[in-house]
């Protein structure tokens, strides 16, 4: 009896083994499956390149708009009024940005940038309010007259007189001859305290 029942089993695993239909089903949705996965590394990889990169250059962003804020008209600060001195205080701004990121004369990555290409400067301000905190919204538009054109909002919240920093770099993505272009906002106080 044990006999019969093995041999029975054996012919109908024989039999469901030559019987192939549905096997191009299993292959395609095994391949579609694959290239599922593939689709999400690439996205997944891209956003952490693009978050390692932002990561990267804000603090470079921030420690350059602080040493901007730094430098406020003496004789009106004698008088008790904050002045932000706006040569000096652009000329340390992109003094501070190229030695930070290692930029040249022209704002060009140099070697051993972490930056592909040039950064681009939309905004470097003072700016006041007669009540704080203050929100303060500013719209950038990216990749201007391109086919890419697209507008960025930017909200940041200033607590006093602060010089506000927009600046835009471009992040080269993974399977695309393209870049995404990232908007960061900086703020430093000047007022001392």
């Amino acid at each position: 009896m044990r006999r019969a029942w093995q041999c029975r089993l054996r012919a109908e695993a024989c039999s469901l083994l030559k019987d192939e239909k549905g096997s191009a089903h299993l292959l395609l949705f095994g391949l579609l499956g694959m290239m599922t996965a593939a689709f999400i590394w690439v996205i997944a990889f891209n956003w952490m390149m693009q978050t390692y990169g932002m990561n990267k250059t804000k603090p470079l962003l921030d420690r350059a708009t602080h040493a901007a804020s730094l430098d406020i008209v003496p004789e009106e600060a004698a008088l008790g009024r904050l002045v932000w001195d706006s040569t000096k205080g652009t000329d340390d701004f992109y003094r501070y940005l190229r030695l930070n990121l290692k930029l040249d004369s022209d704002l060009t990555p140099e070697e051993g940038s972490h930056l592909r290409e040039a950064p681009v400067v939309h905004h470097l301000e003072f700016v006041t309010s007669p009540v704080y905190p203050y929100l303060l919204q500013r719209t950038v538009t990216v990749h201007t007259g391109t086919t890419k054109q697209a507008t960025r909002s930017v909200q940041v919240t200033i607590y006093g007189p602060s010089v506000v920093a927009i600046v835009e770099t471009n992040q080269p993505l993974l399977g695309l001859a393209r870049s995404e272009p990232v908007v960061l906002s900086s703020v430093a106080s000047v007022r001392f305290r």
